[in-house]
């Protein structure tokens, strides 16, 4: 019986044994392809082993055919493939071989003037050339260039300009902030990158995209552009080329000698130090401008040469908006309306009392201002965002909003305006009273361009073709141009003194805070000098400027202002 159990058992095992083999010569020839990425129909490579025998003929299931995986793709590293190698290959030419000097030049001057140096008279000499940089990498004679990247140069160097008019710290970092974004949008498009608008989300991801991280990963790009030496038979382009590599390298050599050298010899020294002194030169500087400037240099000839030659395809330009029902926007916008319109009908002597509810509810002025001021400008603040918010996200039908949607975000915008009108006039009787200074300027500055906006809100509800992010943003640029043209430190020593001058014996002037100003500010404190000439404050602010003006540097700080400031310092403290 045992014996009859076994033989019966035996075909089953057999049988199991050979689907388990079966199976596992499908597995094996599947890895046969991704290892050697062969043919269903080929057999494996033969690896001989050290006796000089194979391998895998020992195993016959590698030569069996199977289908390969359909969803296997072999990998090809990025800098292998022949898109990325034809990219490399363009770079090898005359423009690709003076895009990279010209940004390592540029970089190195950059570090020097401005980084390092002071933001004068070199901001809009750095910005012309860097305008001149760009539009000579993206010329072609058979294509003209982007209307859009021409046009931002305009306030591109109209604020470049205001570092060379005046000097005003306070404000310079929107000058920087707006100088860094307008150029963003103008290399994305002379580089005809496809985006949805100019100022949308769409322009603000290609930029962080193609403008930030791709350099880096191109960093080695613009090191083949120099192979062109090898293939041009020009010898004194050749020559013309070596001459400038060599002056690179000899420049941070050339400091760290002068260095020792004026260590070793007091006459060259203080010979050497009315040079630099005059020029404004710092030989220990120098070796970090080669360095930065270098590394900053390639990355951005790397940005230029990827945005030029590269063809890598870009992914379409992703639309936004127009899928949020209106169903569900109108009864969002009736209900916050509801509470809006409430808040300003029963706030309403509240927001507009003035002076009345300074003496009723026994606060200060100051109390009163940012009390107000905080509560109304977040509210305006989340009110615009809503509007705009809005306008975009809502499905039209037939292009046009609805009625509903239109009245909804119009009476949105009004109480917005209400807010906002409730919150100037609170700053403003803060100013009466205690003076302007910085952040009150910029603070009635920036309740005006809010207000702009939300009438380009109002005009898209009915205008629903034009493009109000276009506008709105155009609206920015022109307010931050007025803003960094203007001598906003000047305007607010000049109201400051008149004030005083022409106030009553209550009225008083915060002199510590005109101290805290720029340079920019001694004319007007000179009109106070003139009345009390020995005033300690008076004289120590002068003193105080003048320290500060003495330690910007000669050349590339100078503004149109420091000629008048000078005279004045010498007139009076000399």
């Amino acid at each position: 019986m045992e014996k009859q159990n076994q033989n019966q058992k035996e075909p089953l095992v057999r049988q199991s044994n050979q689907s388990y083999q079966i199976n596992n010569a499908a597995k094996a020839e599947n890895l046969q392809q991704l290892i050697y990425n062969q043919p269903a129909n080929q057999a494996a490579p033969v690896k001989p082993n050290s006796q000089g025998s194979s391998q895998l003929n020992a195993n016959p299931y590698f030569n069996q055919g199977s289908a390969r995986p359909s969803y296997y793709s072999p990998y090809v590293p990025k800098k292998k493939t022949p898109e990325y190698i034809a990219f490399k290959n363009r770079v090898i030419s005359v423009k690709g071989l003076a895009i990279t000097i010209l940004s390592i030049i540029f970089c190195i001057l950059f570090t020097e003037t401005i980084f390092f140096g002071a933001a004068g008279i070199s901001v809009p000499i750095m910005t012309i050339a860097f305008e001149g940089i760009l539009f000579y990498s993206f010329k072609e004679k058979e294509k003209a260039l982007s209307k859009t990247g021409v046009y931002t140069a305009v306030p591109i160097i109209l604020l470049a300009m205001s570092f060379f008019i005046h000097y005003n710290p306070s404000t310079q970092f929107i000058t920087w902030l707006t100088i860094i974004g307008l150029f963003c949008i103008q290399i994305i498009s002379l580089s005809d990158i496809r985006v949805n608008g100019i100022f949308t989300l769409d322009m603000f991801i290609k930029a962080i995209e193609n403008l930030f991280a791709r350099p880096f990963s191109n960093f080695i790009v613009p090191f083949n552009s120099f192979k062109l030496l090898k293939n041009t038979k020009s010898k004194n382009y050749k020559n013309t080329i070596y001459i400038l590599i060599g002056l690179m390298l000899s420049i941070p050599i050339a400091a760290i000698l002068m260095v020792l050298f004026m260590s070793a010899d007091a006459v060259f020294a203080v010979a050497m130090e009315n040079i630099t002194d005059f020029l404004g030169l710092d030989f220990k500087i120098i070796f970090w401008d080669i360095v930065l400037g270098t590394i900053f240099g390639i990355l951005l000839a790397a940005m230029l040469t990827g945005l030029k030659y590269n063809e890598e395809k870009q992914a379409s330009p992703a639309k936004i908006g127009d899928n949020i029902e209106a169903i569900i926007v109108g009864t969002f916008l009736t209900i916050i309306n509801i509470f809006i319109i409430t808040f300003v009908a029963f706030q309403f002597v509240y927001l507009f009392g003035g002076t009345v509810n300074i003496t009723a509810s026994d606060m200060t002025y100051a109390e009163y201002a940012r009390r107000g001021f905080f509560e109304l400008s977040t509210a305006s603040g989340i009110i615009f965002a809503i509007a705009l918010f809005v306008l975009i996200m809502t499905k039209k039908k037939d292009g046009r909003l609805s009625l509903w949607i239109k009245l909804a975000t119009v009476c949105l915008c009004l109480c917005d305006g209400v807010l906002l009108i409730s919150a100037v006039k609170r700053m403003l009787l803060y100013v009466n009273v205690y003076g302007l200074s910085t952040k009150r300027t910029l603070t009635l500055w920036f309740m005006a361009i809010i207000g702009l906006c939300l009438l380009w809100i109002i005009v898209k509800c009915y205008a629903i073709k034009i493009d109000v992010m276009k506008w709105i943003g155009i609206t920015v640029i022109i307010g931050v141009c007025i803003l960094s043209l203007t001598n906003t430190e000047r305007i607010i020593a000049n109201y400051n003194v008149n004030r005083y001058l022409e106030g009553t014996s209550e009225t008083y002037i915060d002199i510590n805070y005109l101290g805290n100003l720029s340079y920019t500010v001694v004319p007007e404190v000179a009109r106070l000098m003139d009345l009390d000439k020995k005033h300690a404050g008076l004289k120590s602010i002068m003193e105080s400027q003048q320290y500060k003006l003495s330690h910007r540097h000669r050349i590339y700080g100078f503004t149109l202002d420091q000629i008048k400031v000078s005279a004045i310092l010498d007139k009076k403290l000399n």
